[in-house]
């Protein structure tokens, strides 16, 4: 039975000792980026990413390749998140949310990249954690809305809607502030 070379989870189950290593590292930096965007501060998001790594390692025998390996790491990944939630004090709207998009302008990006991802980030900063974690799923991770659906336990057309929804409101709200910019962009 051959799992593919994506699923590193199954050939670790299959004894493949470096497969382990190898998903820790492909999938370690979209984990910390996971929680960093859902709110948490760099080294909480790095505490739940290896957390969720944990997990993975010590259900590995239950753990059954049906599906994508990204959406089950994500699907703990988001539970992790509720109970660390549930234990500690949410936001206030005066404290600031950490940064959720990389500000550093790469070298083809213009002079205004900055400020662009500042206001992204406080557009996202304002969105409550239930939103904020849809736009992490389905527009971050590039989930099918289907496993963004499983994940979420709502139905896909209630993703698919509210997908709709949050980006004509982050679009007209950041419209006014980008103007033109944004639609040269696309």
């Amino acid at each position: 039975m051959s799992t593919g070379p994506s699923d590193l989870l199954a050939r670790f189950q299959e004894g493949d000792a470096s497969a382990f290593n190898e998903l820790v590292k492909e999938m370690g930096p979209r984990l910390k980026g996971y929680f960093f965007r859902q709110g948490a501060q760099s080294t909480t998001a790095e505490d739940l990413a290896q957390h969720v790594f944990l997990k993975a390692f010590q259900s590995r025998s239950r753990y059954q390749s049906s599906g994508r390996l990204d959406a089950y790491l994500l699907r703990i990944a988001r539970n992790l998140w509720i109970d660390y939630c549930r234990r500690r004090r949410p936001l206030t709207l005066g404290e600031s949310f950490p940064d959720a998009v990389d500000t550093a302008p790469s070298p083809w990006e213009d002079g205004h990249a900055q400020d662009r991802a500042q206001l992204l980030h406080a557009a996202l900063g304002q969105l409550d954690d239930s939103t904020r974690e849809l736009v992490e799923l389905a527009i971050f991770q590039q989930l099918p809305y289907r496993e963004v659906g499983e994940i979420m336990k709502i139905p896909v057309g209630t993703v698919k809607s509210r997908v709709h929804y949050i980006l004509q409101k982050l679009k007209r709200q950041l419209e006014p502030v980008l103007g033109s910019d944004s639609e040269n962009d696309a």
